[in-house]
């Protein structure tokens, strides 16, 4: 491949990302074109309208913006990332791109055979296709991080050279640990992978046959499936919105019927990592600042259904869908008692001001994060108070740094 060459306006645009890197800082176009001399009408936003700098910046609103981890590039491989023929044109992917959407393939497979009815290989298959989509997408960042340089994740011995196949003499990739260590990555997500490692093991070496076992790899895997999702957004920009990204959430073996489940009757090595499992999750327990999860506990109730008639309107038939129990699980957060608080705890930035109101003004509005309530549920007339699901502050991070 031939090195792409800097120019002034690029080397400027890279010293000043690199130190909005290195501060944590948001910035504008304006503050783009006043730091780099490129035109901010005729270079800045159009190239911002045609997503052409996506590899160096990522968009958090209309005209906020963060760097992408640039810093460690040299001013010639951060020329190639702003390369729009290199990002662009449909006959030159790249390399981290492919992986991407390999990754994406091993998931969506993961998915599909754990949710066929009577498939025999059922939590073991999940777990080798979910760790290979983790393995891609670890990749892929790591490729993206480094230009696009494909040694980059290729394993090294302890002189530095590149370890190859006894067999094929093609280079060996890093494993997945590998590639986990030498990214800078939330602690509980950390955690979580290397349990969906050991599953993996396990299924490829021994046996996950045990109800116990059945029921901890839909709870890990339903929590792999939600942390995939934050990272193939955050790092690549995928929305996966238009794929059934979810397991079934019928198991046979539910949380109450195994109360009085022992493990001690199951083989030592599943002990083990039961109890490994186990200490994760006590580790984190009540730790309500990371957006990630060790594993995520699916429950269902089945209820004899009934239409309910509006009260106000005879000639109605409208279904009541939420009920108040409904609505507390779905937002068990007041405003005062319980979002300012974990602001104040989860970001180092965070005031009570202009900003934050305007933000929480704007995502009030969504119904995902915020829902409104009669504090007399019976009583349609009265006094209304507004409270808040804990996915609000996926939304708050955006804008603000959390705490290290």
């Amino acid at each position: 491949m031939v090195e792409q060459r800097s120019n002034p306006k690029q080397d400027a645009f890279h010293s000043f990302l690199s130190r909005m890197e290195k501060e944590g800082r948001n910035f504008t176009m304006e503050e783009i074109a006043e730091h780099t001399g490129y035109p901010l009408k005729g270079t800045v936003k159009a190239k911002v309208s045609r997503n052409e700098w996506k590899n160096v910046l990522v968009r958090l609103g209309p005209n906020e913006f963060k760097a992408q981890p640039i810093s460690n590039l040299s001013k010639a491989e951060f020329a190639q990332r702003l390369s729009v023929k290199d990002m662009h044109e449909p006959d030159v992917p790249t390399r981290s791109g492919k992986l991407v959407e390999k990754s994406v393939h091993a998931a969506l497979s993961a998915i599909e055979v754990y949710n066929k009815p009577d498939f025999k290989y059922r939590e073991e298959s999940f777990c080798i296709l979910m760790v290979n989509a983790w393995e891609l997408l670890v990749k892929a960042k790591i490729l993206r991080d480094n230009a696009e340089k494909e040694d980059s994740i290729h394993k090294k011995d302890h002189e530095g050279r590149v370890v190859v196949s006894k067999w094929t003499g093609n280079p060996r990739t890093i494993s997945i640990g590998e590639g986990l260590n030498s990214l800078s990555l939330d602690q509980v997500l950390l955690d979580h992978l290397f349990a969906l490692v050991e599953f993996r093991d396990n299924a490829v070496h021994m046996l996950n046959d045990s109800p116990m076992l059945k029921l901890k790899v839909q709870e890990v895997g339903t929590a792999s499936l939600r942390n995939y999702l934050e990272l193939a957004k955050d790092w690549f920009n995928v929305d996966l919105a238009r794929y059934n990204f979810y397991l079934m959430p019928m198991s046979f073996f539910h949380p109450h019927e195994l109360q009085s489940y022992s493990i001690n009757s199951e083989p030592l090595q599943h002990q083990n990592l039961l109890r490994y499992i186990e200490g994760l999750e006590t580790q984190i327990d009540g730790q309500s600042d990371s957006r990630f999860s060790i594993s995520l506990e699916l429950r269902t109730e089945f209820v004899k259904s009934k239409l309910r008639y509006s009260p106000d309107d005879p000639n109605a038939i409208p279904v009541k869908i939420e009920s108040e129990e409904a609505f507390r699980r779905k937002y068990p957060w007041r405003y005062k008692e319980d979002l300012l608080p974990a602001m104040n705890k989860a970001f180092s930035d965070f005031k009570v001001g202009p900003k934050f109101y305007a933000l929480k003004k704007q995502l009030e509005l969504d119904a995902r994060y915020s829902g409104e309530r009669h504090l007399d549920w019976n009583n349609p007339k009265g006094q209304k108070k507004r409270f808040y699901s804990p996915e609000i502050m996926k939304e708050f991070e955006k804008h603000y740094g959390r705490r290290k």
